[in-house]
């Protein structure tokens, strides 16, 4: 999208996450979140607040549902930092295969999943945990007694965040775990070290938990299974568009009109569908967290150089309640805003678009999946029902683009209307520049895929 709109043209507190080590079997190391009424019932009321503060958890709006982790094919990692003056046990905990990319790096457990509930059978996991900065893990435990070996995070930042991102065949799931200083209530996975991990570093004793957490320098590492109870997301948005810099700036906006706290996690990605940075009033993320409180609103915008070179991708938002959510494209020249345009959120992906159109009509599409690319074909439509032209275009997973009308066809001249299918469902919207700088959002052009179209 060289010229498209909007380019057109020209801690406080933490709940009981715990790490556990079975005292039976030595080759049985368990992590776990407790939950009250579990087997672990007796470690559900452990919490370290950091500031005195105890945040209250997020509501729960809906069934729990239960899944089984396979096998991960990156490695749990703790290391211990010796005894604090009470002679516990404290550790860093690297959740994962970590990487760095401007400025944040992400954590990530991988693996295959299965359950018993609908939408849920079967697919992949990734458990992701982000934080600012590039070095070693900020994310601190705590052993619960002497010789234990379990223990709490005692410390995870404000910025950071942790998902599980769950992909069947019916789609992806995107399950906030850790948001605003707090475990999300209801979200409770518990991992096992499968086999027997490995420990090094500084020498200890035994190769448990309890050990590594009163060596300084000591690790115990290895891939881990388990399970992980969650309360699905009850809504996504989709944003079909970003842009910052080159004259252009996006604010993001929630209301929470309903009586109950939400929290919406939202990600954000470039074409290619790697994860965006975007530079909100609050730092520089590719994705942000976002707890409204009943009658809250977010509204956001970027911060972006506007004289540097454009930027562009989308979005997508998992709330765990209902919200109002749009974003507002707004174009400066020479500082002061000279045009912008609203569009709300798209709340389901879809095969089959339409939108009045002509020249300069920009128009933006993503593919939402994870793990399918998706063949989207675009076809102009004159007026007087003609065909102008067509062209296809290859969406890998995640992958984004966009384009005015007149030269992604190559034409001159024309007003009628687009159509676009896809091969999987997609996300598109469209905005009006006859007269930019001033334009505007068009109608949602989304379809039932059981649409019959003009030109097939």
């Amino acid at each position: 999208m060289k010229h498209f709109l909007p380019v057109i043209l020209s801690s406080a507190c933490l709940d009981g996450l715990s790490v556990a080590q079975s005292t039976t079997n030595a080759a049985s190391r368990h992590c776990a979140f407790p939950v009250i009424g579990s087997r672990n019932k007796r470690f559900s009321q452990i919490a370290f607040c950091l500031l005195g503060l105890l945040l209250t958890p997020l509501l729960v709006q809906a069934a729990p549902v239960t899944v089984n982790l396979g096998l991960s094919a990156q490695n749990l990692t703790l290391v211990g930092n010796g005894p604090n003056t009470a002679g516990l046990g404290q550790y860093v905990i690297t959740p994962g295969a970590c990487s760095a990319n401007l400025g944040t790096t992400t954590c990530t457990l991988s693996g295959s999943f299965t359950g018993t509930t609908p939408g849920f059978t079967a697919g992949t996991y990734i458990l992701a945990t982000t934080y600012v900065g590039t070095g070693s893990s900020p994310i601190l435990g705590l052993e619960q007694a002497a010789g234990s070996n379990l223990f709490a995070f005692s410390f995870a930042p404000q910025t950071a965040t942790m998902t599980l991102n769950l992909t069947s065949s019916t789609g992806t799931v995107i399950v906030p775990l850790l948001a605003s200083g707090q475990f999300v209530a209801g979200a409770t996975p518990s991992l096992v070290y499968s086999g027997s991990p490995t420990c090094s570093g500084t020498p200890v004793s035994t190769c448990a938990v309890a050990q590594v957490g009163l060596t300084a320098g000591a690790n115990i590492t290895g891939p881990v299974t388990g399970t992980a109870t969650f309360v699905p997301p009850s809504q996504s948005y989709y944003f079909s568009q970003l842009a910052f810099s080159g004259g252009f700036q996006t604010t993001l906006t929630y209301v929470n009109y309903s009586p109950q706290t939400i929290t919406c996690l939202t990600n954000f990605y470039g074409d290619n569908g790697s994860p965006l940075q975007i530079p909100f009033s609050g730092g520089t993320s590719s994705n942000r967290t976002d707890t409204l409180q009943p009658g809250q609103v977010i509204h956001d915008q970027t911060v972006a150089v506007l004289g540097a070179p454009v930027a562009q991708g989308w979005a997508q938002a998992t709330c765990n309640g209902p919200v109002q959510a749009s974003v507002l494209y707004r174009y400066y020249q020479s500082g002061v805003p000279a045009g912008e345009a609203a569009v709300s959120a798209e709340t389901a992906p879809t095969t089959k678009f339409v939108t009045f159109a002509e020249t300069r009509t920009g128009v933006a599409y993503a593919n939402p999946s994870t793990s399918d690319s998706a063949m989207m074909t675009l076809t102009a439509i004159s007026s007087a029902g003609v065909r102008l032209g067509s062209t296809t275009i290859t969406l890998g997973p995640l992958a984004h683009g966009a384009a005015n009308i007149g030269p992604l066809l190559g034409l001159q001249s024309f007003t009628g209307f687009i159509e676009i299918t896809s091969t999987v469902p997609i996300i598109s919207l469209s905005l009006n520049a006859e007269v930019f700088p001033v334009f505007s959002s068009l109608p949602p052009g989304d379809l039932p895929s059981s649409t019959t179209l003009v030109s097939p």
